[in-house]
């Protein structure tokens, strides 16, 4: 019999409780995406989370090394990577990414993500100061079958993330 793969086990589990806050009404899933990379051999699911102002993207990826030998059974732990990103709009580039920045790093202070933002513009834009900031959150450490129960406060964190970053451009 076949048995799903780390990777297929973390995605089910973290999809079904993403749709389970939408449906609560807590936060609207806005796009998902499950790819398989033929030429690299990965794995890579996505889905983006969107209230008035902030989205927040949520990856779960794995690679050609786990997830074949997964398949394959050559060992015996087969980790997937976790990255998150928050998409929003901002109007004074030194004070916003600094408050940004504080705030995630006291809300995820447990994980210690490293946290980059990077600041995009449209020239000759007719809205005055309007940049687009792109916060990812990146953990050194993989995770495994064992991380479904930090799921709950995972989706936790990253709704008051959100929560966070709305208050902040609201």
């Amino acid at each position: 019999m076949f048995d799903p793969t780390v990777f297929d086990n973390l995605k089910v589990v973290l999809e079904g409780a993403i749709y389970d806050l939408d449906l609560k009404g807590q936060t609207q899933i806005i796009d998902r995406s499950d790819l398989v990379d033929l030429a690299k051999l990965t794995r890579t699911y996505s889905i983006a989370l969107g209230n008035k102002h902030v989205e927040g993207l949520i990856e779960l990826s794995t690679d050609a090394e786990n997830w074949s030998g997964e398949i394959l059974e050559t060992g015996t732990d087969y980790p997937c990577h976790l990255f998150l990103q928050f998409y929003l709009r901002i109007n004074d580039i030194d004070r916003d990414c600094a408050t940004i920045k504080f705030r995630i790093s006291q809300i995820w202070r447990a994980y210690k993500p490293k946290i980059e933002q990077q600041i995009t513009f449209v020239y000759n834009n007719t809205e005055p100061s309007i940049f687009h900031d792109q916060i990812s959150l990146t953990f050194n450490e993989t995770v495994n079958e064992s991380f479904i129960a930090e799921i709950p406060q995972l989706l936790h964190l990253i709704l008051e993330t959100m929560t966070a970053l709305e208050d902040l451009v609201s």
